[in-house]
């Protein structure tokens, strides 16, 4: 039960590394950093602080966990955090991203420790190619964002438009 418990706190702290990716990206501005971290402050490119980082914090509790937990369950949370996170973002502007991002994160890890880490529906070949391409659709979309409102950035959007008269 405890190693449990140690388990998945490792992995949030080890998916909570996405900071160090950011602050990576702000020291070193090439293409691989802007991959795997936001490269603006849009709903789709904070996601991003959530799906790469995962992967390492997944392989952490999936490593240490026994051997009815099932990797579906992981590759599931990680379609579905990111998107969620691309809701939270969308709709709750104001906020702080990070406070969003960690509720989002702790929500999902609480739900494959109590759910997915047993059973995922649709099957686990589903999750993992729903996983590959939304990797894929990260790199494309960093490279070419579509202009969409989900992937541009707020401080670039113009909010406040003069009525001419």
């Amino acid at each position: 039960m405890k190693r449990d418990i140690l388990r998945y706190i490792g992995g949030f702290a080890v998916t909570a590394a996405a900071v160090l990716l950011q602050a990576l990206y702000s020291a070193h501005p090439d293409a691989l950093t802007g991959t795997l971290a936001p490269i603006n402050e849009s709903p789709w490119e904070l996601s991003k602080a959530l799906y790469w980082p995962y992967l390492c914090g997944a392989l952490l509790i999936w490593g240490l966990g026994k051997e009815t937990d099932r990797r579906g369950g992981h590759c599931m949370l990680l379609v579905l955090m990111p998107l969620l996170c691309v809701a939270v973002f969308f709709v709750w502007k104001e906020a702080a991203p990070w406070l969003g991002w960690c509720i989002v994160l702790a929500i999902g890890i609480a739900l494959y420790a109590l759910v997915f880490r047993r059973k995922v529906r649709g099957g686990e070949l589903l999750w993992v190619t729903l996983a590959i391409l939304l990797g894929i659709a990260y790199l494309l979309f960093t490279v070419m964002p579509p202009g969409w409102r989900i992937f541009l950035d707020p401080r670039d959007v113009a909010t406040f438009v003069p009525i001419p008269f």
